[in-house]
This record gives C-alpha cells, structure tokens and sequence, in this order.
C-alpha cells in the first residue's frame, strides 16, 4: 500500500514537470518566431501622431513605409493627387468605392492606371490594399 501511494505522487509530480515543460517549449517556440524576424538596422521611425480604428492602421502603415523608404514627400503628393482626381472625376470616385466591381479586376485597373502615371510601388501597392 504504501508503495503505490509512493508511486502515485511520484506520477503526479512527473505529470506536473512534464506539462511545465511542455509549456515552456510552447512558450519559447512563439517566441521564436518573433525574434527570428530582421530586426531593422536603421534608425527606429516612429508615426507623430497616434490613429486609431482601420483607417489609423492603413494611414500608419503607409506612413512607416513611405517614411523607411525614404518616399514620404513622393507618397504624400500622389495621394493628394489621387484625392483631386477623385474630387473632379465622379465615375474615377465611383469606381474605387464600388464593392460591387471584383477586386481582382479594380486591382488590376488601379495598378495599370498608376504605374502608367508614374507613381511609386508603395502608393500602387497600399492602392491595391483598399
């Protein structure tokens, strides 16, 4: 009797290093993943002001990324550019709100459209996110 007591709490202690040590595993292979990532070996570009909600994502984004490639004054005059465009053309405006037209096809014509005007991989590519 008293051996199987014994063996007992020496299976519950094993059960409880084992789940101890799986979790840790677990732990130290998410965060693996992070710390694997290239960290960027300029400087650290932060955005001035804090966004929020989907819009302050997308806004940010383009910000981090124009500002990285060193585009910010380029990015910035093509999207003005575009809000003139969609200001003076109805059925421009229509065409990149319209849900109803696939989004294959709206990316392909935004793209087309943009890289015939001059405008930078990173205003096509964000273009093509929306």
């Amino acid at each position: 009797m008293a051996v199987a007591r014994h063996l007992r709490s020496d299976l519950s202690l094993i059960r409880a290093h084992l789940a101890a040590s799986e979790s840790a595993t677990v732990a130290q292979g998410s965060r693996g993943l992070s710390s694997q990532v290239a960290k960027p070996t300029g400087k650290q570009v932060k955005v001035p002001d804090a966004l929020y909600g989907g819009t302050g994502n997308y806004a940010s984004a383009l910000f981090l990324t124009s500002a990285k490639a060193n585009t910010l004054d380029k990015v910035e005059s093509e999207i003005k550019t575009i809000v003139e465009a969609s200001k003076k053309s109805p059925l421009f405006s229509q065409f990149i709100k319209d849900l109803s037209v696939p989004k294959e096809t709206r990316v392909k014509a935004i793209t087309e459209i943009f890289a015939e005007a001059g405008f930078s991989d990173i205003t096509k590519n964000f273009l093509g996110c929306l």
